[in-house]
């Protein structure tokens, strides 16, 4: 639950902090993921386990949502179509030498999941949306200097996605054949719905690097580079057209097809520090930046004579900033955490603002704790949870009608992880 579709939930540590210290984290195995060349600092093998819980909530309000003619578009809001979901990660750290160490890391870097319900107003644009990147990201780190190292890190990833959503082939039929060839088949706005599910996937490759820079004792620098990836997914179309409107489908389209859909996922640049101000306080910071603006516009291509699928995105590179403080005990056995964080959407206005994806800026409250269960072996907990800028949408589909409304948002996300060097 980040900007666009970018998930940041990698470490329930870095998590109760709002993720404020992940260019600098040396504790856990989320490294692997947030710079490689911190995985230098690590002495043992260390196994990283975490699962994460999110809890979200979202509804659209409608403001006057009409079809090409100006009509009212019929049907609910579509209720709450976002639903609790997991996602996991692991990382495996393993020095070779004293300068160089291995790591290895699975997660799921970019997701989006949500249902609304099928006759909702805004069912010609968005019903099911489900989108998962799923990672693995082998890496190396090399210590340089006392001061300085260096990581890197290769990506396998692969996406799959699936949307579905009604077709008003009402509006269609009359609009390409005329009322009076559709009227008599029943084939009028809203009164004859078909519907399509698109199903795709692909792997790519990308890469990680990273520079870890101890300054001093206390404070310590770290920045990272995470590379784009581009994906040319293949995938299936699958129409259902009822009877009356099968005249629809005589010159090959709205029927069962092959597709080809490219997408890049973006790059980013995350760079921070962290400062041990007292042996009972530290504080850390850090910036991201993402270069959502590759994302333009999302078209499909039906292999069929239907006419391509054109998605405009428009979005625009952002930022997120976070800060946080940790308390440790006289006895080393519990730290506790606090975080915020200011997180950009990509979405630039309402009308570039999807059903499939209601972005909007968001804050991040989130606090945490760690314990020692033994001197190998530590547990980590978080809790996080997300205001919203409740975001409106205005966006016309590909039958003419015009979505108009109000979103309310917001998220809490609960995190447990396991932490064990051997």
């Amino acid at each position: 639950m980040s900007a666009g579709i970018a998930i940041m939930e990698q470490s329930v540590k870095e998590l109760g902090q709002a993720f404020s210290g992940a260019p600098t984290n040396v504790s856990d195995g989320s490294m692997v993921f947030f710079n490689p060349a911190a995985m230098s600092q690590v002495r043992s093998r260390l196994v990283t386990s975490a699962g994460y819980l999110l809890i979200p909530f979202a509804e659209f309000h409608n403001q006057s949502s009409t079809t090409v003619s100006g009509a009212p578009l019929r049907g609910g809001d579509g209720g709450n179509f976002v639903g609790p979901s997991m996602i996991p990660n692991f990382y495996y750290v393993h020095p070779l030498t004293n300068r160089i160490t291995f790591g290895m890391g699975f997660n799921v870097p970019f997701a989006a999941h949500n249902s609304y319900h099928s006759d909702w107003k805004g069912r010609y644009q968005a019903i099911d949306s489900e989108v998962a990147a799923f990672n693995f990201n082998p890496s190396l780190s090399l210590k340089v200097t006392e001061k300085l190292s260096l990581g890197a890190g290769f990506n396998i990833q692969y996406l799959t996605s699936k949307f579905t959503n009604a077709i008003d082939l009402g509006t269609a039929c009359v609009g390409g054949l005329g009322a009076s060839v559709c009227a008599p088949q029943g084939l009028l706005p809203q009164q004859a719905d078909g519907h399509l599910s698109l199903k795709s996937d692909n792997v790519g490759f990308g890469y990680n690097v990273g520079a870890f820079y101890a300054l001093n004792p206390k404070i310590q620098l770290g920045a990272s580079y995470r590379s784009r990836v581009t994906h040319h997914l293949d995938g299936h179309a699958n129409f259902s057209v009822p009877g009356n409107a099968m005249i629809l489908t005589r010159r090959n389209s709205f029927v069962d097809t092959d597709t080809q859909t490219s997408v890049t996922l973006p790059d980013s640049v995350l760079f921070g520090f962290s400062y041990r101000i007292h042996p009972r306080w530290a504080f850390s910071a850090d910036a991201l930046w993402t270069h959502w603006s590759l994302i333009r516009e999302l078209r499909t291509d039906f292999k069929s004579s239907q006419v391509d699928d054109v998605q405009p995105m428009n979005w625009r590179d952002t930022w997120r900033y976070a800060g946080g403080v940790n308390y440790f005990t006289d006895n080393g056995k519990w730290i506790f955490r606090t975080g915020f964080a200011y997180d950009e959407t990509p979405i630039p206005n309402p009308e570039n603002r999807s059903a499939r994806l209601p972005d909007s800026n968001r804050y991040w409250l989130t606090a945490g704790v760690t314990y020692a269960i033994r001197k190998n072996i530590s547990i980590h907990g978080a809790y996080a949870h997300l205001f919203f800028e409740d975001p409106t949408i205005n966006r016309r589909g590909t039958t003419g009608e015009m979505l108009r409304g109000r979103y309310t948002e917001q998220v809490n996300i609960l995190g447990l992880q396991l932490d064990w060097r051997f």
